[in-house]
């Protein structure tokens, strides 16, 4: 049985901006304008420590670059000391995927089974790429194989399971084993 992810990073703090709290931040989600409707959110460290729960005074948003300001925060000085700590949501604030969509940390774990090849690892890690997203597949004593998160090459992705089933080209496989 799955154990889905309760809460999203979906962004980084960056540099304070101005003088009266303002913070930017570094968008980790496919759409940064999703942060004109956040309220509230929690600061975490990179171990995914939960330090802060926080509400959102405002957001500005100009050419895809985001800045938001706490409500407690009121000075450059409190908002530059947040600097680096990721920006998470509860899974129920997460914005609505499409349909056959999934969310990256909701496949990290998953077991990948190809047909021919059989279990070829877990899904360690997804690298963003510009034409589809690289899947990158580890198994103890083993080189960790990678293949694009395309139609062509994913045929099932059961997250109850846990498990993803995947046609590999040919001579992928053999790249990487």
């Amino acid at each position: 049985m799955s154990q889905l992810t309760e809460k999203f990073v979906i962004g980084r703090l960056g540099k304070a901006k101005g003088l009266r709290g303002e913070i930017k931040v570094i968008p980790l989600t496919d759409d940064p304008k999703r942060f004109n409707q956040l309220k509230a959110c929690f600061l975490e460290n990179e171990k995914g420590d939960l330090l802060f729960e926080k509400n959102i005074a405002s957001c500005h948003i100009v050419n895809q670059e985001v800045s938001l300001r706490f409500a407690d925060i009121t000075d450059r000085n409190q908002a530059e000391d947040l600097r680096g700590l990721y920006i998470s949501v509860k899974r129920e604030d997460a914005i609505s995927l499409k349909e056959n969509s999934f969310f990256i940390a909701d496949l990290i774990g998953c077991s990948v089974y190809d047909q021919e090849k059989g279990l070829l690892g877990k899904i360690s890690h997804i690298q963003s790429a510009y034409s589809s997203d690289i899947i990158i597949v580890h198994m103890d004593g083993k080189k960790d194989l990678l293949y694009p998160n395309l139609k062509s090459i994913v045929q099932n992705i059961d997250l109850e399971n846990q498990r993803v089933d995947i046609i590999l080209p040919d001579g992928l496989y053999e790249i990487y084993r």
